[in-house]
């Protein structure tokens, strides 16, 4: 056999068998199924913040953005936490002490990439004095 990706059982029946396009073809109900539950589980996962005594302190916009960041991810079929879910999850960090020069680059780098997404202008200008325009491999 020569690099066969498939294999087909011998049951006695007398039918050719399917294409690989065939069986590897998945159902529009099922897609239609993964959509909605993706939707439902973008609108309401939690919104996971550092345990602080100042995560109350988290901007209610901001909040409202991390639904519609998810949403964003989603429809790009992104699998990994969004920029605002991240700056959200940092920003009762922040409050706490003072971070290190490497978390700090990338709480301002977040911040940068949080502003340009929802088009704040003042908020890029800021972002833009401070934060680094990219990240270290490290970081």
């Amino acid at each position: 056999m020569e690099n066969d990706t498939t294999s087909q059982l011998d049951f006695g029946f007398d039918c050719p068998p399917l294409p690989e396009k065939v069986m590897a073809k998945e159902s529009n109900k099922k897609k239609s199924k993964d959509f909605v539950f993706d939707l439902m589980d973008c609108m309401t996962s939690p919104i996971i913040v550092f345990e602080s005594a100042w995560k109350d302190s988290i901007p209610e916009e901001m909040l409202k953005n991390v639904k519609l960041s998810r949403i964003v991810s989603s429809i790009q079929n992104e699998e990994m936490a969004t920029y605002t879910e991240a700056l959200v999850y940092m920003m009762p960090r922040t409050y706490e002490a003072p971070l290190p020069m490497e978390w700090m680059n990338i709480y301002t780098w977040l911040g940068l990439q949080y502003a340009s997404q929802f088009k704040n202008i003042e908020q890029v200008e800021a972002a833009l004095e401070i934060a680094p325009n990219e990240l270290s491999d490290y970081e």
